[in-house]
């Protein structure tokens, strides 16, 4: 039987708005009632379906809580100050059917919270366990505040809701009063023939105009008293009594939460620093198993801490003894030689697998007999994994056509994938050939491939880059071709042989001395130029041009060095210039013969490019 473990990483994040919690609240969305307009809130992907799910609902519930809860103090301030609370009452009448569901919820959702929060370590590694610790922290945080106070905040929003049609009521009737005022302004005025005879006086003219064109208004001057505070300070009191309220049990375990959330927080801050004398304290002293083990996965990232680790091997239980070797592996020391032949017969899997690639990495030949007769024959697909790896640490040329049988002939991915890896930390020529070889015919692997290939700093690297950008017809795959040589700053000119049999030469003169052998399709990297033009026979015809100076890979067997430089007659090569444009992040590539380029660092202007350039 296989078993296959699988380690979920949170790569991104995305933005959580009102309208998350419920379409319904489009309308509230960035205005004065939306909790989330100031506190921007993003919450983590992490691809595991069962955290996304939690996150997500009770993302939905505590934002729901906190609009409502807005709710309310906004309605009494206004109260308060008369003003209008239209708007707090159309939530409140949303508000009034979501909220009892939600607030039965939250109990299992504290519950699910605290769930998470013990098994995350296992399901999730380094910066990822780091973003999702946090935020199940932040969840579990809120969801204890909301709890004591969520029916209060409930009962706030129903006599709003309740006290919504009196007030309306008693609106229409102020406005009617007023109108019922106004009204006399158009009553005609009856003048009496002597009184209209006699000149106009003052005291006579003043309450007619007076009469005609007064409006009554009625209003409240607005207090200028201030809503201070917050609401954890508004309901202070009840959570108070909530906390009287938990059992003894209820009490220790909100309190090993805040041990755990506290202790994490710890060894991520020191990771961050780089401090690993930090990290060994509390490797080998905190009282929580969880915690040792963040520490000592972090001391792995780090690379440190050899003794400490060796420590918890020893002396610690099951849930930190496979992280310490996790982290043992990573360092890789030789003297940890002896723990990674025992680990080898451990009897957890995540162990076993820790101790193949720590054996590759020490460089021992008894560690790579023992991958070979055994870990690469284990029945169980991280074993195997891992042992590919390790073997690959070891860069014996031997090895290059073994891992490349697992490439090639496995039916597993994952195996597929560790293979791609090994040859990428192998590193050498032909390992960067198999890989170049296999982007085609694997074309499902041809994206980790690109990204193996471009991981390794080499200039071999570079020129199996280029040779893959000359050969490969898909945009999206030349595009991250150009991202690789941006990162590599692999700017300069390149040579493609064009000359199927000829040979790099000492000097510039056919008949000067051959130092490497060379076939069409190779690349070499351009470092100078004859001052000189020289007339050379091709064919049946005689050329004058210039000679090449052109650094390119040996071929020659048992050659020391890895490059060799030599000469060669400009019309036996095409030239390609790599360039970064200005001070941007684009970079074009150029066929100087044809004048032709390719904007492969921003496809978004490649159109734009081909087009200036015909």
């Amino acid at each position: 039987m296989v078993f296959i473990l699988s380690i979920c990483n949170c790569t991104t994040s995305k933005p959580f708005q009102l309208t998350d919690a419920s379409p319904k609240y489009k309308e509230f969305q960035g205005s004065e009632l939306d909790p989330t307009k100031k506190n921007l809130v993003a919450i983590p992907i992490t691809n595991n379906k069962i955290y996304d799910d939690f996150i997500l609902k009770a993302n939905r519930a505590i934002s729901t809580l906190e609009f409502a809860e807005t709710v309310a103090i906004q309605a009494d301030a206004k109260k308060t100050t008369g003003l209008a609370i239209q708007a707090e009452m159309s939530a409140a009448s949303l508000l009034v059917e979501d909220l009892p569901p939600i607030i039965s919820s939250l109990p299992t959702l504290q519950k699910k919270s605290l769930e998470l929060i013990d098994s995350a370590p296992n399901d999730f590694d380094g910066p990822s366990l780091g973003k999702v610790s946090n935020e199940l922290g932040k969840i579990d945080e809120k969801l204890a505040t909301y709890l004591p106070k969520a029916e209060k905040i409930n009962q706030s929003i129903k006599n709003l809701r309740a006290d919504g049609s009196n007030y309306s009521n008693s609106k229409e009737a102020k406005d009617l009063l007023v109108e019922n005022i106004q009204e006399p302004k158009n009553d005609p005025v009856i003048l009496k023939p002597e009184v209209a005879e006699l000149p106009k006086k003052e005291t006579i003219s003043k309450p007619i105009e007076s009469k005609k064109n007064s409006q009554i208004k009625i209003s409240r001057l607005p207090k200028k008293n201030k809503v201070t505070g917050s609401a954890k300070e508004l309901f202070k009191e009840e959570i108070k009594a909530a906390e009287d309220e938990l059992s003894e049990d209820e009490r220790r375990e909100k309190e090993y939460t805040e041990k755990i959330r506290a202790g994490l927080v710890e060894v991520f801050k020191w990771e961050y620093y780089k401090k690993p004398k930090n990290l060994e304290k509390i490797l080998l002293t905190n009282p929580i198993p969880r915690v040792r083990s963040a520490a000592a996965l972090a001391l792995g990232r780090l690379k440190a801490g050899r003794n400490a680790l060796h420590h918890a091997i020893d002396k610690d239980g099951y849930q930190v003894r496979p992280s310490a070797f996790k982290a043992l592996s990573e360092l890789g020391d030789k003297k940890s030689l002896p723990y990674f032949i025992s680990g080898t017969k451990a009897e957890e899997i995540e162990v076993i697998a820790a101790s193949y690639e720590g054996l590759g990495k020490t460089r021992d030949p008894a560690g790579r007999e023992m991958i070979i007769s055994a870990g690469l024959n284990s029945e169980y697909i991280i074993v195997v994994a891992s042992s590919l790896r390790g073997l690959a640490y070891n860069k014996i040329p031997a090895d290059v056509s073994l891992i490349e049988k697992f490439l090639k002939s496995s039916e597993e991915l994952e195996i597929k994938e560790a293979a791609v890896e090994a040859l990428s930390i192998h590193g050498s020529r032909e390992a960067l050939r198999v890989l170049e070889e296999n982007v085609k015919n694997q074309p499902e692997l041809a994206v980790k491939i690109l990204d193996a290939i471009g991981k390794n700093n080499s200039l071999s690297a570079t020129f199996s880059l280029i040779r893959l950008n000359e050969s490969l017809e898909d945009e999206k795959l030349s595009t991250r071709i150009g991202e690789h040589l941006l990162r590599k700053k692999a700017f300069g000119k390149y040579a493609f042989v064009l000359v199927e049999d000829d040979f790099l030469r000492q000097e510039p003169n056919e008949r000067s001395k051959p130092l490497s052998y060379i076939k069409a399709k190779e690349v070499g990297l351009v470092v100078g130029e004859s001052n000189q033009e020289f007339a050379v026979r091709m064919g049946e015809d005689i050329i004058t041009d210039r000679y090449i100076k052109l650094k390119l890979e040996s071929t020659l067997p048992g050659s020391r060095n890895q490059f060799v430089t030599g000469w060669i007659f400009y019309p036996k090569i095409e030239i390609i210039e790599v360039k970064k444009l200005g001070e941007s992040k684009d970079g074009k590539y150029t066929n100087l013969k044809t004048g032709k380029h390719q904007n492969i660092f921003n496809p978004e202007n490649k159109q734009k490019s081909d087009s200036k350039t015909d």
